[in-house]
């Protein structure tokens, strides 16, 4: 490892195998939510059980990124994000080849503990390997390669079904995965080899004298240890965060996981291509939070937070049209409204409070976070399954109504403030 400050090209280097971890995992993470309706038909299970295979994905993530995030200095950070993209992307080529519905969803959930490697520890890697004036830029990268790869993730994966089948698109979407894991390892050869623990934090002390007084206390929340403090209090409000978090992904995860379930139905019966570019409406959310920051500077969380929420309340009213213009409208309404209050909430979450330790607060609102998209989709196929999508529509509305009365009641420390 070289001593002092990172050259140009190492903080190259180190930015892109980021941003292409991000991208390579979070391709496989959704790869088969749109393809539900002709996992059940090949399996024949009920819409329930096929949503496991995005639930446990899902669960198996938020469980095991606070264990990774403990890891991760013991073992290395470029070795956990090497192992975690490879990892993954192998578990996904294979993933089309399950003879039965228990070993795809137990394959689901072991890709989900692989994936895990690469969030809990992508962001500590890049405070650990590049100056404190390049670390806002590179995690802002890091964050487009997650966004970028779950729409891809929903994207390619059914446009590639649409020509090859089911199966064929599932191991598509795992070659690009590999292709792009195997890019990651080649960026992070120097690394693999010679980061350990002892010379990681020989490389923020060399780095520490070279930052400006400014930015050191943002580069020591990341690389520092924190002390060993009391389980957050129930009494800071964070639980409200957290439950904001979870409540707005049960309504995010279950519309988009039963969307092309019900787009593949009467009165439309769309192919899974089609039904593929649905998923282009997450980049409503790309503009949103974009534009969050300026938001931020004119209007509290508070405000914008309802303001989201009623978003998205329109939104997932207009749904229940049998309308396909107006489905879109709604999703991209319901989908902005989203953005709106995780932004606002993972913020707060993120929030240095006194006695309170960020990284460990972002990192229970991200497991909390995950474990909403896990449960979103199962409960959202239940209700399908049951009440079709009048019965989505409404798990969607009563959890966004239930965020409004925990924005509306005040207690929450983190929304009153300004981001």
């Amino acid at each position: 490892m070289s001593t002092g400050e990172p050259s140009a090209t190492s903080t190259r280097r180190t930015i892109v195998a980021v941003f292409l971890a991000g991208v390579s995992v979070f391709l496989v993470l959704y790869e088969t939510q749109g393809l539900l309706p002709a996992i059940r038909g090949a399996y024949d299970v009920d819409a329930p059980t096929a949503s496991l295979t995005v639930s446990a994905t899902n669960v198996a993530m938020a469980v095991f990124l606070i264990p990774f995030s403990m890891l991760a200095p013991r073992i290395g950070h470029a070795r956990q994000i090497a192992g975690g993209v490879v990892l993954a992307a192998l578990l996904a080529l294979i993933l089309p080849f399950m003879p039965s519905p228990e070993l795809l969803i137990a394959v689901r959930f072991l890709q989900g503990v692989a994936i895990a490697a690469v969030p809990a520890t992508a962001m500590a890697y890049l405070s650990l390997r590049l100056p404190a004036a390049a670390l806002p830029g590179a995690i802002g990268v890091y964050i487009a390669g997650n966004t970028i790869g779950g729409l891809s993730s929903r994207l390619l994966t059914g446009l590639a079904a649409e020509i090859l089948g089911w199966h064929g698109g599932l191991a598509f979407t795992a070659t690009v995965s590999l292709l792009f894991g195997l890019i990651v390892v080649w960026l992070l050869r120097h690394d693999l080899f010679t980061t350990s623990k002892s010379e990681a934090a020989r490389a923020a002390a060399e780095a520490e004298p070279k930052s400006s007084p400014a930015a050191q206390p943002s580069a020591d929340a990341h690389t520092a240890s924190p002390p060993r403090r009391a389980i957050i209090p129930l009494g800071s409000g964070l639980w409200r965060i957290y439950l904001t978090g979870f409540l707005c992904m049960l309504v995010f995860g279950g519309s988009f996981t039963m969307l092309g379930t019900r787009l593949q139905q009467d009165p439309w019966r769309l192919s899974e291509g089609a039904v593929a570019l649905f998923f282009l409406i997450y980049l409503v959310g790309t503009v949103v939070t974009t534009y969050y920051g300026r938001l931020a500077t004119k209007l509290s969380r508070t405000s914008l937070t309802l303001i989201g929420m009623v978003t998205a309340l329109i939104g997932a009213g207009l749904t229940l049209v049998d309308s396909l213009s107006v489905i879109i409208i709604g999703m991209s309404l319901l989908t902005g409204g989203f953005f709106l209050g995780h932004t606002g909430a993972s913020a707060a979450a993120s929030a240095s409070r006194p006695g309170i330790d960020s990284t460990r607060s972002a990192a229970i609102y991200l497991t909390v976070y995950y474990l909403g998209t896990s449960l979103g989709a199962w409960l959202s196929a239940v209700l399908f399954t049951d009440f079709a999508w009048p019965g989505v529509a409404f798990m969607c509305m009563s959890a966004l109504f239930a965020v409004l009365i925990l924005t509306l009641t005040g207690a929450s420390v983190g929304f009153k403030k300004r981001s």
